[in-house]
């Protein structure tokens, strides 16, 4: 992606460069002013983002509003942290319900992304409250002016848990704009999911309690989209109600605007609960008591999409993870009639809750997100009878899942016998003798001519290799390989992708970052994702 810096003649209105600062007055009682930080953060061929902070350098507000033009046409496709209005040039940028208060010198942020075509020069002049630039703290006189509108056009939620984007903006665009917007995708493994005896808790698996600096540094390192797997198991209350712990679902949230609030796209799934060697797991294909558990999956689902159904399009989410009936080897029956009635009621469900879920992308799995097993008989899609009618009616909002880990001798098992992978190896010895490029491309190209072909997005929400350089110092060299090509190749055929990291650097790990520092532990294999 280009990351071009536009810069602006020094005639601009009190604008700097992009990245610079322009001075704001801001409405108050007595001394007003603030300064504006217009940062374009990313800009590629029609689109741009950009971030925007506010810094009050007078009295305290509760409540405010930023208007700006645009000088060369640009639009806003989509904001988080507030809601906004755009007429012709003109925007107008409400607070969210959140972020409303901005102490002295206290700041707070926006962010959105738009289109442009030719230039995309920084707007050159900002109100605040209805007051233009000052460039600099001013004393209005006893009738100040114009005060905010007690009663904006797009009034915030006033729940405390209200969602970074109130406005139930539309999902708009096909399945090759989703997976251009979406990129390259990264996990944040083994912590919503961590439990110990079937009782959630990020830290349970050694991993460290979230910060947004962990995301910080994903965005920085050039990943647009972050998976996060969610295990709800001993969570979840009685039967009939099924009641999602509170401060369990509430921490959910927290992380998920840990990241949504940085502008990357998020995606949330319900990932330990089929899993029969977890302590809890209730999602058992299998199991002879289904009406039992397609209520449960109903209930909790119905609670989750509830919790999320204000945010933007960037939120997507994930019926399940692996599903099947733990044999490996062909699908089963029932047990693949179950899974795909578990889809179908999380489509269904998450569809009535209502808000931009009518309209959200949806992502489902066939039999333990196996790529033959899932282009091959056995798998159905969801219907969507439930969606918005304003989705253009050759448009899906469907999305298909499959996880990517061939051949399992180089990228999983804990052993030094396989090292090396792809053309660039040196040691037929610690190669295998399957699961090579042609390969990797005949399974992609599977998913293509059955899915994107027809309107429906794949994503490959887990891939990659551990760490082998206690056996083979060369070992990165391939695992770099390895995820270019993935990567490369899924790009190819129409196909998103996130890698898989689990936090553990070091022997077997499957990390690119340390959790604890918020440092980057693996940047060749970043490198390699990120350039393909």
């Amino acid at each position: 992606m280009s990351r071009t810096r536009k810069v602006l003649s020094a005639a601009a209105m009190a604008v700097v460069a992009v990245g610079g600062s322009v001075a704001v007055a801001l409405q108050a009682s007595a001394a007003a002013g603030c300064q504006v930080d217009y940062k374009v953060t990313s800009q590629w061929q029609g689109g741009f983002g950009a971030d925007v902070k506010i810094t009050n350098l007078g009295d305290a507000v509760t409540q405010w509003n930023l208007a700006f033009s645009f000088g060369a046409g640009q639009s806003i496709s989509q904001l988080w942290n507030g809601s906004f209005t755009q007429s012709g040039t003109a925007v107008t940028v409400r607070n969210a319900s959140y972020n409303g208060s901005i102490s002295t010198n206290g700041s707070t942020s926006f962010g959105f992304n738009g289109a442009f075509t030719g230039s995309n020069p920084v707007p050159s002049a900002f109100t605040l409250n209805g007051t233009a630039c000052t460039g600099g703290v001013t004393t209005p006189s006893s009738s100040p002016a114009t005060s905010p509108s007690s009663s904006p056009s797009t009034s915030p939620s006033a729940s405390p848990s209200a969602s970074p984007s109130t406005s139930n903006p539309p999902v708009t665009g096909g399945a090759a704009q989703l997976v251009a917007d979406m990129g390259k995708g990264w996990n944040l493994g083994n912590q919503l999911e961590a439990n110990i005896d079937g009782v959630p808790s990020e830290t349970a698996w050694g991993n460290p309690v979230i910060t947004g600096a962990i995301f910080d540094r994903v965005k920085a390192s050039g990943f647009k989209t972050v998976r996060i797997p969610v295990s709800y198991l001993n969570k979840i209350g009685a039967a009939p109600n099924y009641t999602v712990d509170t401060a369990w679902l509430n921490r959910i949230q927290e992380v998920v605007n840990l990241a949504h609030d940085r502008g990357l796209y998020v995606l949330i799934n319900m990932h330990g609960d089929g899993y029969k060697s977890v302590g809890g797991s209730w999602l058992i294909c299998d199991s002879s008591s289904q009406t039992a558990i397609k209520e449960k999956y109903q209930k909790v689902w119905q609670q989750v999409a509830t919790k999320f159904a204000n945010y933007s399009g960037r939120l997507i989410f994930e019926s399940m993870n692996e599903n099947f009936d733990g044999q490996y080897g062909n699908p089963t029956q029932p047990c693949y009639s179950n899974i795909n009635a578990y889809n179908q009621i999380f489509v269904d469900t998450v569809r009535r809750t209502g808000g931009t879920n009518t309209s959200r992308w949806l992502l489902v799995p066939g039999w333990n997100t196996n790529i033959d097993h899932t282009v091959g008989s056995g798998f159905v899609l969801p219907t969507d009878q439930y969606r918005s009618a304003s989705i253009p009616a050759a448009e899906k909002r469907i999305m298909i899942s499959v996880h990517y880990y061939d051949p399992w001798d180089f990228a999983g098992t804990e052993d030094g016998t396989i090292t090396q992978w792809g053309p660039n190896a040196t040691n037929p010895a610690k190669k295998s003798t399957w699961g090579q490029q042609d390969f990797m491309d005949a399974q992609l190209k599977k998913v293509y001519d059955t899915f994107v072909t027809k309107g429906y997005p794949v994503f490959v929400g887990e891939y990659g290799s551990i760490d082998k350089t206690s056996y083979d110092s060369t070992n990165n060299r391939y695992r770099a390989d390895y995820a270019r090509a993935l990567v490369a190749t899924a790009k190819k055929y129409g196909a998103a992708t996130a890698y898989w990291d689990n936090g553990h650097n070091g022997q077997h790990g499957f990390a690119l970052f340390d959790r604890n520092s918020a440092t980057v532990t693996q940047q060749a294999i970043i490198d390699a994702i990120i350039g393909a």
